[in-house]
């Protein structure tokens, strides 16, 4: 069964050309790097062995779990019983694809627990729960993608398949598997890919109460059928757990827990950005923090208990390491009972550091715990940082989702996000967060661009840089790191984008957590439309002094083409290498209508006395089905 995709058809002003906006599903994650071996611990695990998955970690504690391709995220899946969740899904920790995949499902993520002890008689009622959801934020997995839970066998050195889940979108109904059992339970609700299933297992069998038990969950994922496009074989069949707990003395419908757990991340300290460069933030501070200042936390009781939590924060400042403390007062939490609870506090952001600032921000709950719930206590910590570099972000550095443009019609295409400049000041970079498709056969040329404002959409083209191709980085936190000429910006409002070389998607990254749904233009059929898609596409403005290091890039050929004068006022000359297959040529404004079209020799004169002044791009077309293109000044 091909994978379903939301794609909004465009149809363009010439009537015979049609394009896309686009919207896939993850690439890959932005997240650390993680350690390549486990640590080293005892040789085994004593009960009780719970992991809700909240330990500020991109990865899997390994006081746990084996080394794994599986991530923690605390955005991807929608909203856990916790704070965090664990997410299997078709690429590695590096965030390129399993080579192994097919159109066939196959084993891709697996997250294997460290051994346990499980040395105990069968009366002793040993239970396995957890949550699981499909999709979330993700690529929804297909019919015949699942996940898969099997036990060891220490005696019989063994995995034995336990359970399994697969999901119909179709139908809204998830089917789950106890092969233990050689039971199937179907539940329908109306939205799979935001709901969390619980499952509890009993484990009984003695070939498994042993010293050494390990279980391990496998996701089973598959490469999209029918892919035409090449950036659309990205990522795909997301399935997220949570709450994973083995102990004994449980029974078939132990599953509450009885614990008060963080349920969202901390509010956003700023109201429009995730970060400002530092040497803005002073004029921007009065815009962008609320007064008084406000620390927003959520909370919720996952059980029937009432609780009395106490509730504590912090700032520290990472410059000097000075702690800012205060406290949130005690207040009752009834069963099952979420709460919202926001702290004033008059603080100072300033630093030691001439260029920077860094945060950290953390909330904590306080409560009676006793040793048998001890090992709830991390989804009681709330810990995250405010940073203040050279650079404005809207995203929160996480793609969920890849965004672009696609189909015949798209060359000339733009797409443009809004930012508001606090202070004059010369942008002197780009960042840009590219997802990984099969083959990294999303690396396509394109032109970074930026515009002034026009009553609210993007105007005129004040900075096109040449073409040039992404090259990834070996990692999954990387954004491409673009150095330009210094475009000096005054304070107000600007757009940052890309326009297109070619017809192929790039896939960029589109982060679903933050809605920046009102900034995000895309200039299809020759006019500026606002896009349909909720969320913020991830490209970041560096302004003043570019101190990342640029990401080598390949500069796109123009095979000796050349285009003089430029700027040009009453004719145009187009010349090039006699053995390069030319066929014609195309003049297209910055709104994309094709003002010129004819074919071409060499040396060839252009009149353009007639055109209005302004930014033209010049596409010369080859035999091939290629094009070369290079930008144009017309002046009166």
């Amino acid at each position: 069964m091909q994978k379903a995709l939301t794609i909004l058809v465009l149809v363009l002003a010439s009537g015979f050309a049609l394009g896309q906006e686009i919207l896939v599903n993850l690439s890959s994650y932005r997240t650390e790097d993680r350690p390549t071996k486990p640590k080293a611990g005892k040789a085994s695990i004593e009960l009780p062995f719970f992991d809700d998955f909240t330990r500020n970690l991109p990865y899997p504690t390994l006081e746990l779990w084996e080394f794994s391709n599986v991530i923690t995220s605390r955005t991807y899946a929608i909203n856990p019983p916790s704070i965090g969740a664990a997410t299997f899904d078709a690429i590695n920790h590096k965030g390129i694809l399993h080579q192994h995949l097919t159109t066939t499902p196959q084993p891709a993520d697996t997250l294997t627990s460290l051994p346990i002890n499980l040395n105990y008689p069968s009366t002793d009622s040993i239970y396995l729960s957890f949550s699981v959801q499909p999709g979330g934020f993700g690529y929804q997995p297909t019919p015949n993608d699942s996940l898969v839970l099997e036990l060891f066998s220490p005696t019989e050195n063994q995995w034995y398949r336990s359970w399994a889940a697969s999901v119909n979108f179709n139908t809204n109904q998830i089917s789950l598997y106890n092969h233990l059992l050689n039971s199937k339970t179907l539940k329908t609700t109306t939205k799979p890919d935001s709901t969390f299933f619980t499952v509890n297992i009993n484990i009984d069998n003695p070939i498994f109460l042993q010293n050494g038990f390990r279980f391990r969950f496998i996701g089973y994922a598959s490469l999209m059928e029918n892919a035409t496009i090449p950036g659309y074989k990205t990522n795909t069949d997301h399935w997220h757990i949570d709450m994973v707990y083995l102990n004994k003395l449980r029974n078939w419908d132990d599953t509450i827990y009885n614990d008060i757990a963080f349920h969202k991340p901390i509010k956003p300290f700023l109201k429009n950005y995730t970060s400002i460069p530092w040497h803005h933030f002073a004029d921007a501070e009065s815009n962008e923090i609320t007064t008084p200042r406000e620390f927003g936390i959520v909370y919720h009781n996952l059980g029937p208990t009432t609780w009395n939590v106490t509730r504590k924060f912090e700032i520290i400042n990472l410059s000097t390491n000075n702690v800012y403390y205060f406290s949130g007062g005690a207040e009752n939490i009834y069963g099952y009972q979420e709460f919202a609870f926001a702290r004033e506090f008059d603080y100072n952001f300033t630093s030691a550091w001439p260029d920077s600032a860094k945060f950290q921000l953390k909330a904590y709950l306080e409560t009676d715990y006793n040793e048998v719930t001890k090992h709830l206590r991390y989804n009681d910590t709330l810990v995250q940082q405010l940073n203040f570099y050279n650079y404005y972000a809207l995203d929160d550095g996480s793609a969920e989702s890849g965004y672009d443009l696609f189909g015949e019609g798209t060359i000339g295409a733009m797409v443009a996000q809004k930012f508001y400049n606090y202070k004059t000041d010369n942008l002197v970079g780009i960042m840009i967060y590219f997802n990984r498709s099969y083959q990294d056969a999303n690396s396509q040329p394109f032109k970074i661009t930026v515009w002034n404002d026009n009553n609210g959409k993007p105007g005129e083209i004040i900075y096109q840089q040449m073409a040039s191709k992404p090259l990834f980085t070996d990692s999954l936190n990387c954004f491409t790191v673009y150095r330009i000429d210094p475009v000096p910006l005054p304070d107000g409002n600007f757009y940052l984008g890309w326009q297109h070389i070619t017809e192929e998607f790039m896939n960029v990254g589109f982060d679903r957590n933050i809605n920046s749904k009102d900034k995000i233009f895309h200039n299809l059929p020759g006019y500026w439309t606002n896009t349909q898609y909720e969320g913020t596409i991830m490209v970041r403005p560096i302004f003043g002094k570019l101190y990342q290091t640029p990401t080598l890039t390949t500069t796109v050929p123009n095979h000796g083409l050349q285009v003089y004068p430029n700027p040009a006022s009453d004719y145009l000359y187009i010349n090039y290498d006699n053995s390069i297959p030319v066929q014609s040529y195309q003049l297209v404004s910055i709104t994309g209508r094709v003002v010129e079209n004819a074919s071409i020799i060499p040396n060839a004169r252009v009149s353009v006395g007639h055109l209005p002044a302004g930014i033209y791009l010049l596409r010369v077309n080859l035999k091939n089905g290629q094009s070369i293109t290079s930008k144009v000044i017309i002046k009166r």
